[in-house]
């Protein structure tokens, strides 16, 4: 159960990633483009190709059959955030980087190294110690779940209005 819940952590990270950068590529490539002293011009393509990355990782993850190659891919994205993260400790780095789906806040440092280590961590134990973490079924509702308490949590003040509308409307049928 345990990994089940570590492998819908990562996809729900990885899922709210990527459709952060499809929708809003400039601002990953506005920080990476800081991280380089300015000499990279990452297109919003280039980005939108790390979030067909991300999602593909995240789909290996889920079905069963290919979950080691998703560990694999989940390692690889996760050693290269904590690689991304180190960078901008280590050069002050100040431009929010749209990380995990939010494109204001903090710029590429500490929450990307843990983050990133923790990805590789998840991939490691589920590789070495649970080839068998769920079915694909509960996997994606899982991650469906973790997914939407995280949306809800972050959007709490919209979440709220919404369901008070939702109720008023429900009391006057």
């Amino acid at each position: 159960m345990a990994m089940l819940l570590g492998n819908a952590g990562v996809a729900a990270i990885l899922l709210r990633a990527a459709a952060a950068k499809f929708v809003g590529p400039s601002v990953a490539a506005s920080a990476l483009d800081e991280l380089a002293g300015g000499r990279l011009r990452l297109s919003g393509n280039v980005v939108r190709l790390v979030a067909l990355l991300e999602l593909a990782a995240l789909a290996l993850l889920i079905a069963r059959p290919t979950r080691p190659v998703g560990y694999g891919a989940v390692a690889l994205l996760g050693l290269s955030f904590a690689v991304l993260g180190a960078a901008g400790l280590s050069r002050g780095s100040d431009r929010p980087c749209g990380c995990f789906g939010v494109d204001y806040g903090k710029p590429l440092g500490a929450a990307n190294l843990i983050t990133g280590l923790t990805f590789a961590a998840v991939a490691l134990v589920g590789l070495l110690a649970a080839p068998d973490a769920g079915s694909a079924a509960a996997a994606a509702a899982f991650t469906s779940a973790v997914s939407s308490g995280w949306l809800l949590v972050t959007n709490r003040v919209a979440a709220a209005t919404a369901y008070r509308s939702f109720l008023r409307r429900w009391g006057s049928a």
